[in-house]
């Protein structure tokens, strides 16, 4: 019985590994991070990035690496999702250590802790990074939200050419002294991971010294039946190389914490604090248009959405909308503004976005009929909103005065979802947005 019952435990670890290697070899390469699997509803409703920028894209190792750009923090920010105005922290989404962030500002102010964002701002962001391993990475500002996770913005590939053994990366500490940090305390951090992986398999080995290992007590009950089995367990001899484990480590323990005590005299635990980032008036700030959505709807087989706007301009001067941004993908109207693909990547539809109106005078109010069609909305799983339990949206709208000056705001709502194929928008309602099926209009 029990060579039955190894032969069988050798046959199962051989079929896991199988099942493990297997993964291993035929897993195939990934080039990103995954972003666009996270919910449309909190891609669209929570941070709205625009005008980022990566740059340069080809460097070298120890070339500086800088992300700007600008967020609004949006008003239609989801209730089931932890709010901004908590903790929040700006970092930088790569696939591991290939970068080392160097500064980090928010409005003008330094980052080095958590911060608290307010609903409805906008903020101006830059984040510098050295770049430190060599390969074409895929980098993206984010935000990582206390219980909500991180919130990711546009990306894009940047290539690192050279050898990782020229990076340098040293700082100087307070109390004066100049250090490598990819080699600082790397010997004793050494030397103590294994002195304790050596006295986890001293432990190992004492337990399995008797074999077999496994089944081990019923081993024992067949060989001296269920009364004496007990005494061949766990005897005398065990339970004092056990104590003696446990005063040897907690010997130990204390050894090593006088050691680092007198080897590292000086320092500072990890803070907690939170630094508040400064609400300042930006260009995008200003106000001067008013947008209310009368109707938003989704047609999920042509991939479009269509909205009735009510856009009254308080400024001094005409505006056109130019473009809509949500979940960083752009949508542009080619008639406005001209833009272009910074890589096959990039989530741009260059000519997306139509409008009915080409003009909205200074102190009119105008009924728009938008449209926004591309098959960008399927590749960035924004179709995947009519799927969800809130069926809202929230975006930004750009509109642009004939000098090329922009005013942004933020429109959000419900929308009605269209799962079946012939829908047609026309306009036969004074500027709202009538919504028939092709049949009816035959």
């Amino acid at each position: 019985m029990v060579k039955f019952g190894n032969a069988w435990l050798r046959r199962a670890m051989g079929l896991a590994l199988a099942c493990v290697m297997s993964g291993i070899l035929f897993v195939p390469p990934v080039f990103a991070h995954g972003e666009i699997a996270q919910m449309a509803g909190i891609r669209m409703r929570t941070i709205h990035w625009f005008d980022t920028q990566i740059e340069p894209t080809q460097v070298k190792v120890n070339d500086i690496v800088t992300v700007r750009g600008k967020f609004k923090v949006s008003e239609n920010w989801p209730d089931y999702v932890a709010k901004p105005e908590q903790w929040v922290f700006l970092n930088i989404g790569v696939p591991g250590p290939t970068f080392i962030r160097l500064d980090t500002t928010i409005n003008g102010m330094h980052q080095y802790q958590s911060t608290a964002l307010k609903r409805g701002e906008f903020y101006e962001y830059e984040i510098k990074l050295k770049a430190r391993v060599p390969g074409t990475w895929h980098v993206h500002p984010l935000l990582n939200v206390w219980q909500a996770g991180p919130l990711a913005g546009p990306a894009r590939f940047v290539q690192i050419t050279g050898d990782k053994k020229d990076f340098v990366n040293t700082v100087t500490l307070l109390d004066g002294e100049t250090v490598d940090v990819e080699h600082y305390g790397l010997a004793s951090m050494w030397s103590i991971h294994l002195l304790w992986v050596a006295v986890g398999l001293l432990w190992v080995a004492y337990w399995f010294r008797h074999l077999p290992v496994m089944m081990r007590r019923y081993v024992a009950i067949k060989m001296y039946g269920e009364q004496e089995a007990e005494r061949h367990l766990i005897t005398i001899k065990d339970m004092v190389v056990s104590a003696g484990f446990v005063l040897g480590i907690l010997g130990l323990t204390l050894a090593l914490m006088m050691w680092s005590l007198n080897r590292y005299s000086i320092t500072m635990p990890l803070q907690t604090g939170k630094i508040e980032a400064p609400v300042i008036p930006l260009p995008e700030s200003q106000q001067q248009v008013d947008v209310k959505v009368q109707h938003a709807k989704f047609d999920l087989p042509s991939r479009r959405m269509d909205m009735a706007l009510e856009v009254t301009n308080r400024s001094a001067e005409p505006v056109r909308i130019g473009q809509f941004v949500t979940g960083y993908a752009r949508f542009i109207d080619a008639a406005v503004i001209k833009d272009v693909k910074a890589d096959r990547y990039d989530p741009v539809a260059t000519d997306g976005l139509h409008s009915d109106v080409t003009w909205i005078q200074p102190g009119q109010t105008q009924l728009v009929n938008l449209t926004v069609a591309d098959a960008l909305w399927g590749e960035q799983r924004l179709t995947d909103i009519v799927a969800e339990p809130n069926l809202r949206f929230a975006g930004l709208l750009f509109f642009y005065t004939a000098d090329g000056h922009r005013q942004i705001r933020e429109v959000g709502a419900r929308m009605t979802p269209n799962f079946l194929p012939g829908y047609v928008p026309i306009n036969t309602h004074g500027g709202h947005v009538a919504l028939e099926t092709r049949d009816s209009l035959s």
